[in-house]
């Protein structure tokens, strides 16, 4: 069979996907399709433009079930992809699974996602298709503007995006509608749009929609605003990821402890960049995490935490700034015995028994102790108010809490401390000091090597 011939949009999105090889021959792609006029007038015209480009399509439908007329939309896309003899692939949400204080409009974006995610990756595709256009793009560049996210959300919307490809960027909603009553497409309107209490809608219908008429080259004007904040933010990464080896004092699983001098001494707005970079933060902040950040840097005494985006959180710590993610750790207590090895991700944990005496080892991640002075089992498990124990070298028992307060160790390390403990008291701070109820004497017999890590990446 001969291709088909292609109209005029149909050879600019051949053009598009062609260009800096962004799609090659052979591969496997699945359009998203919600039955709205931008889906669908993607499926159509890549199913022109498919046996051009030497591709195989698939569509995959989400249903989100949010309105009683959900399963209109779902009916509408079966019907077009029978009569394109395009293999459809329906996915259903539950909206029950959306957590308390999550906006419907995110749940429905990451689970929509998800779902495309796993689908790719079922039917093994090579990318996923969305039909964001260029007044979409208008619209995210002007919310992060009103949200005061700075240079990377100008960047705005990206056209490729992990395995993320948005081929209708560089066309314009006047562009989507002419095409649509071309090819005499049918589709669907999402009631929700109308509601302009939402804000992307308000943008839409009475700002973009009257700028473009007065304006053509709107569309075109807002992609070179976004590609010039991509290359600037490219500029600062590159110059950020310059300064990280040197500011990294340590790298951890849980911690990355960075120099506070050598993080001051750098401008502002790149210190920003330099932590988003560290926290591999894509999506755009607000304005309040950036002056919170710069009120931070400038006045924060020691002990001092602000919180990020994302779960992460940083520590003033005296000479030092201390970055970490919270509620990653496994916090349940480990029953542990003789001859037993644990790793997670967070730390691994050795008792050996076959070692060779010894009274004094200088890591202070491994010790031996006199395995006739505890009990066969013993508890691994983070450190709590009250905890005691006998500090090697000391005659009388100290609080946990007071020892490391002694230590000076910081604030998030503390969150992060184990303890080897049996029913009386504990035996190990673990990675810091044995007590002294263990320690190997002249009359000790058997030993025990106990060893706790937690990886340095």
């Amino acid at each position: 069979m001969k291709n088909p011939k292609l109209n005029q949009f149909e050879k600019s999105l051949v053009g598009y996907l062609c260009s800096q090889s962004r799609i090659k021959s052979d591969q496997r792609v699945i359009i998203a399709v919600s039955g709205g006029k931008d889906s669908m007038v993607l499926l159509h015209s890549m199913n022109k433009t498919a046996r051009r480009l030497n591709i195989a399509i698939d569509a995959v439908h989400v249903n989100h079930h949010l309105r009683d007329d959900s399963y209109e939309d779902q009916a509408l896309v079966e019907k077009t992809c029978v009569k394109l003899k395009i293999n459809l692939i329906i996915d259903h949400l539950d909206p029950a699974t959306k957590l308390k204080g999550e906006s419907l409009e995110m749940w429905a974006r990451t689970h929509r996602y998800r779902s495309l995610e796993r689908i790719r990756k079922e039917i093994n595709a090579d990318w996923i298709f969305t039909a964001h256009h260029g007044n979409d793009q208008i619209e995210t560049i002007l919310l992060h503007l009103s949200q005061g996210t700075g240079i990377s959300g100008f960047r705005g919307i990206h056209d490729i995006q992990g395995h993320i490809l948005r081929p209708l960027l560089g066309f314009s909603r006047v562009d989507i509608d002419q095409y649509a009553d071309e090819v005499n497409i049918s589709w669907v309107d999402d009631s929700s749009n109308a509601d302009e209490t939402i804000p992307r809608n308000y943008l839409r219908r009475n700002i973009v929609k009257l700028w473009e008429k007065s304006d053509p080259n709107l569309v075109k004007a807002f992609q070179e605003v976004s590609e010039h904040a991509k290359d600037a933010n490219e500029a600062l990464k590159f110059a950020a990821n310059i300064f990280i080896p040197n500011i990294i004092k340590q790298k951890t699983r849980v911690f990355i402890t960075l120099d506070e001098v050598q993080l001051l001494a750098i401008p502002p707005l790149l210190r920003i960049i330099l932590l988003r970079e560290l926290m591999d933060s894509a999506e755009p902040w607000r304005r309040f995490v950036y002056s919170g950040l710069k009120r931070f840097f400038k006045n924060a005494n020691t002990g001092q935490i602000y919180q990020l985006p994302d779960e992460w959180q940083i520590l003033k710590d005296r000479k030092q700034f201390i970055l970490t993610r919270k509620n990653l750790r496994n916090r349940k207590p480990i029953t542990v015995s003789p001859r037993i090895k644990i790793e997670t991700d967070d730390f691994i944990f050795i008792w050996k028994t076959d070692c060779i005496g010894k009274s004094f080892n200088s890591d202070r991640e491994t010790e031996i102790i006199d395995a006739n002075k505890i009990n066969q089992t013993m508890i691994l498990r983070p450190w709590e108010p009250g905890d005691r124990f006998q500090p090697l070298g000391m005659s009388g028992h100290k609080k946990v809490s007071d020892f490391l307060i002694d230590i000076k160790m910081d604030r998030f390390s503390k969150q992060e401390q184990f303890v080897l403990a049996d029913k009386e008291e504990v035996l190990w701070v673990c990675g810091q000091r044995i007590s002294d109820r263990v320690k190997v004497t002249p009359e000790t017999t058997d030993y025990a090597e106990l060893s706790f890590r937690q990886d340095v990446v």
